[in-house]
């Protein structure tokens, strides 16, 4: 490269591209990010203690949901196994996460499917068969643990949990 040249984007380059942003991570129930951010000393016994293995160290050493086919039972383990203030048990709510069922669901294509529906405990998931052809599946969100038991029914990966506090919705 020539000493005159710029290292700044071509024009066609800084209009293409995209900003890369990170994916904030999914803390773990009873937890958010400031109390990992100030708190976790990364030992990793939260992660050890998890029964359901979904929890793994981010990039920096702190923990993680990647639920990959499992849920959360709420046992709280990993709260109990923290010797640091990681984790507040006094919450009324473990999390605001709830799932969120986008358009790649076989119902919008008229196709009839209800699995995430049977393996919702909380009965938050809920058929409305009002909806024509075959119906559409509706999110209590106040009955919605976001434990992520239907995320791997989906055969098509159409739910998707959201946290309130990454998107800025209120609860």
């Amino acid at each position: 490269m020539p000493a005159d040249a710029s290292p700044a984007l071509t024009r066609r380059a800084f209009l293409t591209s995209r900003a890369k942003s990170e994916k904030p991570a999914f803390r773990p129930p009873w937890s958010d990010e400031p109390s990992v951010a100030t708190h976790c000393t990364g030992c990793s016994d939260c992660i050890t203690a998890c029964p359901q293995g979904i929890l793994i160290n981010d990039s920096a050493g702190r923990p993680q949901v990647v639920l990959n086919g499992g849920e959360c039972t709420f046992c709280a383990a990993c709260a109990t196994a923290c010797a640091e203030p990681v984790f507040d048990l006094t919450q009324p709510d473990p999390w605001p996460v709830h799932a969120h069922i986008g358009g790649a669901c076989l119902l919008a294509a008229g196709i009839s499917c209800q699995l995430c529906t049977d393996l919702c405990d909380a009965t938050a998931l809920r058929m409305d068969l009002a909806i024509r052809p075959v119906g559409a599946i509706h999110v209590d969100s106040q009955a919605c643990t976001g434990c992520g038991a239907c995320l791997a029914a989906c055969p098509t990966q159409a739910i998707a949990l959201v946290d309130a506090r990454q998107t800025g919705q209120r609860t």
